[in-house]
């Protein structure tokens, strides 16, 4: 330990004046880009928040390029993710510390191709950013949440090209602009080339704002299926004590028989409303059912399920259908776990990264107040509800993240989707405005309607356009009550999905396997050499 804390004071405020103050300018882009994300309107500082950082970049070498990377992904991350530690403090320091490998990583492969050849570096940049978005949207310790596009999501105008090209392509739009922004600046250009970058950018802005103008609907479209979603605004102590649990069933009950009085057709409980294992707690399940039974509707709600495979006991984060006659129709298990809080990733592989085994070592684990990690298992597939002619997916809290995910829900008979989610755990800070707007994206993306239910807020049903038809703040007790139209067809994201980040990760990983072999290449050719040389030496 004592050998690590003067790398980690020297990684942080090196010794060199002229490293200071280089990381000193990148904290404060990575600061300026994380801006972008909050719930204000300040996502325009996402079209050149990266501009300076590449170009600082651009002139390191070696392992300098690296640690100055990693640097500038560090903070962009801590400032962006910071409020995880809310939730899951080992979550957020393992999310920061691993998300951050992967601008690193890109970073240097740009570079290295920069010092080669300049157009080069500058033609793959923006497929090696998103073909890094795309790939860490992949793994089970994916964590798709700061992807660019999504500082952008209180621009609707902008983001409706998204219902063609995907996140990832207005990712993509995003590094060219950020790119051609640098080049504009740059003093080595030539005074064509900055007159090039101009006009590029200010036709990639003006075409992007144009699409969206051209297609956004100017009023939603009138609905026929009515959803009502209850938002309890349960306390998490309140939640999950035995003592005070019933108290949710009581105030769900309540809620239910408010929406009833105006006919709908679903009603919506937020994760985990009924905080327990919905089809093994009798007195639980019987209370959910009667519910579903008095306000003769469907009922979504949000709770825990068990397996028994014989060997081992597997619990889920849940979603059951209830029809009026107080039978469970269908059960959703949540396939996309937030690693390092609901599952240890690959634990089947990585024992060490288990709950079980890091309690051995680490008591907060046991004594925490909250309990901030689970070990949910992952369902295995897409789960359609049906309710008479409609149908629709649902979403619990972190699934809403992924876009491929979302079209296949869509591609397998949703015609509308359902959000389900529990953002109590981030208090007021930038998170559950982000998830929020994250939901947004999926929405404008298939062109359907997206109803949204959190247990604190926010909740909201969303129109086909990203419009929130209907939006419950955070900390309110609400029931929020619209019409919805189920989906009449499928936009091209739909149908061909996420292209542009596919096309990416194939040109990424390419470039990162070249530099593989020629790195493999030149290492058995150095020992090669090294041994004839001393061959020589011996010889003599």
């Amino acid at each position: 330990m004592k050998s690590l804390l003067p790398g980690i004071r020297n990684f942080l405020w090196p010794v060199d004046k002229v490293i200071r103050l280089r990381r000193a300018e990148l904290t404060f882009w990575a600061f300026v880009l994380a801006v972008a994300y909050l719930p204000l309107p300040f996502g325009f500082l996402a079209w050149f928040a990266l501009a300076r950082p590449l170009a600082i970049l651009s002139k390191l070498h070696g392992k300098e390029l690296f640690k100055a990377a990693y640097f500038y992904a560090f903070f962009s991350n801590l400032f962006q993710l910071y409020w995880i530690a809310a939730v899951t403090p080992p979550g957020m320091v393992a999310a920061i510390f691993i998300m951050s490998l992967y601008p690193a990583i890109i970073i240097y492969a740009f570079a290295r191709l920069y010092h080669t050849k300049k157009w080069l570096g500058l033609a793959v940049l923006p497929f090696l950013w998103i073909g890094m978005e795309y790939f860490r949207s992949l793994l089970e310790i994916a964590f798709p949440w700061t992807d660019l596009a999504y500082s952008q999501g209180y621009y609707l105008t902008f983001i409706q090209i998204v219902s063609v090209i995907g996140c990832y392509g207005l990712s993509f739009i995003l590094v060219l602009v950020n790119m051609f922004v640098w080049q504009l600046f740059s003093k080595s250009n030539r005074l064509e080339t900055r007159v090039s970058c101009t006009i590029a950018t200010i036709v990639l802005l003006v075409s992007v704002y144009l699409y969206g103008y051209v297609v956004f609907a100017p009023y939603p479209e009138p609905g026929n299926f009515k959803v009502a979603l209850l938002q309890g605004n349960v306390d998490l102590e309140t939640k999950w004590k035995p003592e005070t649990r019933p108290r949710n069933f009581v105030l769900y009950d309540s809620l239910a028989q408010i929406a009833v009085q105006e006919n709908v057709d679903l009603i919506i409980w937020p994760e985990t409303a009924a905080p327990t294992y919905l089809r093994n707690a009798t007195w639980y399940s019987r209370a959910a059912k009667e519910t579903a039974k008095k306000s003769g509707t469907y009922n979504l709600i949000g709770s825990l399920d068990v397996e028994f495979d014989g060997k081992t006991e597997k619990s889920y984060n849940s979603a059951f259908q209830v029809n009026p006659h107080g039978t469970i129709d269908a059960i959703h298990h949540k396939i996309k776990l937030v690693p390092f809080s609901e599952q240890s990733p690959y634990r089947d592989y990585l024992p060490f990264l288990t709950r079980d085994f890091i309690e051995k070592y680490l008591d907060a684990v046991k004594t925490h107040k909250v309990q901030w990690w689970s070990n949910f298992y992952t369902g295995d597939s897409i789960v359609v509800f049906n309710i008479g002619d409609s149908s629709y997916s649902v979403l619990i809290c972190f699934e809403v993240a992924f876009p491929d995910f979302v079209r296949q829900c869509v591609l397998k008979g949703a015609d509308f989707m359902v959000n389900i989610t529990n953002d109590t755990w981030f208090g007021r800070s930038p998170g559950p405005f982000q998830h929020m707007r994250i939901a947004v994206f999926r929405a404008v993306e298939n062109r359907t309607w997206l109803a949204r239910c959190a247990n604190s807020g926010i909740s909201a049903v969303i129109d086909p356009y990203g419009r929130e038809i209907v939006r419950a703040g955070l900390y309110v007790r609400e029931v929020l009550i619209a019409d919805i139209k189920p989906l009449e067809s499928q936009t091209f994201f739909t149908r061909h999905g996420p292209i542009v980040g596919i096309f990416s990760l194939w040109v990424t990983g390419s470039i990162i396997f070249i530099f593989f072999v020629v790195w493999l290449i030149r290492g058995i050719s150095g020992e090669r050499f090294t041994r004839i040389t001393s061959f020589g030496r011996r010889a003599k």
